[in-house]
Formats: C-alpha cells, structure tokens, sequence
C-alpha cells in the first residue's frame, strides 16, 4: 500500500466518487433535462423531451444529447438549466463520510465536478460533508471555463493554486480513470474509486484503488505533530 503521509491536500470529484450514482439519479437526470429544455422555451412537450432524454441516456450515456443535436442547443447553455433541475435527495449518502473526514483535519479539501457548481454544493449538504470545503474551494464545470479533466491541465493546476500545495502534496481521487491521466503527469497521487465501468487491469497511472472514499480516508496518514493543536 502507498504510503499517504506526504499529502496535504485532496482534490474530488464528486458523482460515483464521494457517493454512488443510482437508478433513481438518472431517472432524476432524464426528468431534469426534459423540464430544462422545455422552460427554456424550445419548441417540444415535456413528455417528448423526456421520451428524448430517455432514448439519449441509453444509446449515449448522455442524458442531453439527442435534445443539444435537435435543437441545436450549446451544452453550456443548458449546463446550468439541467443541473438546477436535479433533486439531489435520491442519492444515499455514505453514512461513514463525515466521520471519515473529520478525522483528518491536517489536510486540505477541494471538490472539482463536471457538474455545476451548485449541484456540488446541495450534495455536499446532503452528503454532510460541506463543513470541509471552504466556500471557494468546490468548483463546477463552469468555474473552469468547461475545460474538462482529461483535456486540460488547467483544471489540476487550478484547483493546487486554491489549495496551496505543489503536485507531490496533492492525491487527486476519481471513479474515471482517463481523468487521472494528466494529474499523474503533473506529479500527483492518483487515487481511484471502484465503479463497475472500469477494467479490473489497474491501469499504469493510477497509483492506488480503493472500494470507497472513506476508505481512502482511512489510509491517510495520521496527523503530524506539527499540525496538533
């Protein structure tokens, strides 16, 4: 096991990562993007929509595609639109997280999603985890100018700026591991959490793999005298 006492800040991602992604979120994602796109006043019923929305998550794994393609809609236009839609209260919190958390104070917390960057923050409520990330320090898609993890390394080095630490202080923990590609080449800690997309093959830039967050957590080290109160 990779020994995690040299790093002093985190960097999350958030859906399949700090909580599991059901059938019930989906259902929620298919609805959002209906009731988005009908409120934005293009020209379909909400039962189209969703009959649309429907077919797009099972042919693409991309709730909003087929409506984007139809109605030639930017995605960062409906970004915003579609996430405010979700109900975050389908989602099962890790009831072990908070605790998980708290017993490392030493250390640093950002929280990087695809998503938007108030989704990010009704989950953290829910997920009763809010009370680790300082307020500028959970960032959505549009909070980096929809550069993507695995195509910028704009994303990585924004979030180290906010934390303060440089790449061999930092584990950036993800359930994607093409998202880890260009955190490893910046020298951080790639951490990854088990989703049933990914290969059993551990792949040569992820450093480590756990079953859940927490028990990444657990494997850090404890705190250092310097940091005791």
């Amino acid at each position: 096991m990779i020994n995690f006492d040299h790093i002093k800040g985190v960097i999350w991602d958030l859906d399949d990562t700090l909580y599991s992604v059901t059938p019930d979120l989906h259902k929620s994602m298919r609805e959002s993007a209906a009731r988005a796109v009908v409120k934005m006043g293009y020209p379909v019923t909400y039962e189209e929509a969703l009959i649309m929305a429907e077919r797009s998550q099972a042919e693409y794994r991309l709730t909003v595609k087929m409506l984007c393609d139809e109605f030639k809609i930017d995605k960062r236009d409906l970004h915003l639109p579609f996430h405010a839609e979700m109900d975050h209260t389908v989602t099962k919190a890790c009831e072990d997280l908070p605790a998980a958390f708290a017993a490392k104070p030493h250390l640093q917390h950002i929280l990087m999603t695809h998503a938007s960057r108030d989704w990010a923050l009704r989950m953290l409520d829910h997920l009763r985890i809010a009370e680790f990330f300082l307020p500028d320090a959970v960032l959505g898609l549009e909070d980096v100018d929809f550069n993507h993890k695995h195509e910028s390394e704009y994303v990585a080095k924004c979030c180290m700026d906010i934390l303060g630490t440089k790449p061999h202080e930092t584990a950036f923990v993800e359930d994607r591991e093409y998202n880890l590609t260009i955190p490893k080449k910046l020298g951080m800690t790639t951490v990854l959490i088990a989703h049933p997309s990914q290969s059993p093959k551990l792949p040569e830039h992820v450093d480590v793999k756990f079953t859940r967050a927490a028990d990444f957590l657990e494997n850090v080290g404890v705190m250092p005298s310097s940091a005791i109160a």
